[in-house]
């Protein structure tokens, strides 16, 4: 069964998440797109909006479909399949979950990865934050929570860029590659957000394998960060063995890993999530990119030491008979 990809839409309040969101909906490219509003208050899309009714779902201009969820994301994502599936509303071929500015998004991924139906009819595309350009260092001193919609980003989208010097801007980019170096940074005109800068690629990882310049803060919890790029195949028991084995040793701590792996016996990659020691059922790709089958993974943990990290990538390089070609550690106070 073909699963529906979902992208979880992060950033702190006045990041841009919505006036982004509105921008896309009006684009050929995010037809047949369903978006699930998960927060309590009135949010920006009313312009766009041409059927309004009692029911917590609205058809927007373009196709697309608006969903207003509070609590549980799984229910109102359930919801929506179901009118789908009884011709009440119009298909969607990706869901877009559209944060509260002031959530930790970890509780949310945990929420989603451990339900039954979203393992079945969904997959997780990514986690993709919003930065405002000039607000962002002020915020991140100030609110663990926007360090942490950083920390588990794929995609980190800069706005209000027009706002911002050139000189803020590379500092602000700088603070996010230490905040997280594997994420891919965009910077988003006005006006001018697009499918390809906002979608999460399953081969985004690892953006960067060199290690940036470390960065402290007066918050005692610190961040660390360990990538790995390997050849070789895997064998499915070795690798459960392995994920066993790490994830019972991190619980946790272990904030997000992201895998795409050559399993023995299988043609396709195999990609895998995990937030705070919860693994998302795995995904196949369709095939390798030009033919390139390496191994690559990231760990990001938080109360860990960057060595028991390493020490985890280097035990799995192991399981798959194959010499380390790139290494990479990142720690720091976030």
């Amino acid at each position: 069964m073909n699963r529906t990809p979902l992208v979880l839409l992060t950033g702190f309040l006045g990041a841009g998440k919505t006036t982004m969101l509105n921008t896309l909906l009006a684009t050929p490219e995010f037809r047949d797109t369903a978006v699930v509003i998960n927060e309590a208050g009135d949010v920006g899309l009313d312009h766009l909006l041409v059927e309004q009714g009692s029911d917590s779902i609205t058809m927007l201009e373009g196709g697309c479909l608006c969903c207003r969820a509070k609590g549980a994301l799984a229910p109102a994502l359930a919801n929506l399949m179901r009118r789908t599936r009884d011709e009440s509303l119009p298909p969607f071929k990706r869901v877009v979950v559209e944060t509260s500015g002031l959530s930790d998004p970890a509780p949310l991924l945990e929420g989603l990865i451990t339900d039954a139906y979203f393992n079945r009819f969904f997959e997780l595309a990514g986690v993709v934050t919003a930065i405002d350009a000039r607000a962002f260092a002020a915020t991140a001193d100030r609110h663990p929570e926007a360090r942490m919609q950083v920390a588990l980003a794929d995609r980190l989208l800069l706005t209000k860029t027009d706002l911002a010097t050139s000189g803020e801007i590379r500092k602000v980019q700088q603070a996010l590659t230490n905040l997280n170096p594997h994420a891919r940074q965009h910077l988003v005109q006005p006006g001018m957000a697009t499918m390809s800068a906002f979608w999460p690629q399953a081969l985004d990882l690892p953006r960067a394998l060199a290690r940036p310049n470390m960065i402290c803060s007066p918050e005692p919890a610190a961040i660390a960060s360990a990538s790995l790029v390997f050849e070789g195949a895997i064998e499915p028991d070795a690798l459960e063995a392995w994920l066993d084995h790490t994830i019972n040793l991190l619980g946790p701590m272990l904030l997000r890993m992201k895998a795409i792996l050559n399993v023995a016996d299988t043609t396709r990659p195999t990609v895998l999530h995990a937030v705070q020691g919860l693994l998302h059922r795995p995904l196949d790709l369709k095939a390798w990119p030009n033919g390139d089958r390496q191994n690559r993974v990231v760990l990001i943990g938080r109360d860990v030491e960057e060595q028991i990290l390493m020490d985890a990538l280097a035990r799995l390089s192991t399981i798959a008979r194959a010499p380390i070609q790139k290494f990479a550690k990142v720690s720091h106070q976030s």
